[in-house]
């Protein structure tokens, strides 16, 4: 209910917003999605411009497995680094 179309409303500035997603996330109370999907309406993003789509993290470092095992911590990157340092050959 409160991840409605109102909560966007009653917030008296862009920083409380922010830290109450964040305890929301941090909570378990909004899922990754739906918080990252705010993160971009925060950064000025828009669906109306293709310029300005939404940004989501890279987490996967397994593009070959036919299946992924997500309980194996070498199926995900390390978010630690840029994408450019993924690679031991960079």
């Amino acid at each position: 209910a409160e991840l409605a179309a109102g909560f966007w409303t009653g917030h008296r500035s862009e920083q409380t917003l922010l830290k109450k997603l964040c305890r929301l996330w941090k909570a378990g109370e909004m899922s990754n999605f739906q918080y990252l999907m705010h993160l971009n309406t925060l950064a000025g993003r828009s669906y109306n411009d293709l310029t300005q789509y939404p940004v989501f993290p890279w987490v996967l470092a397994d593009y070959t497995s036919a299946e992924l095992d997500l309980s194996d911590a070498r199926t995900f990157r390390d978010l630690s680094k840029p994408m450019g340092a993924q690679d031991p050959a960079r």
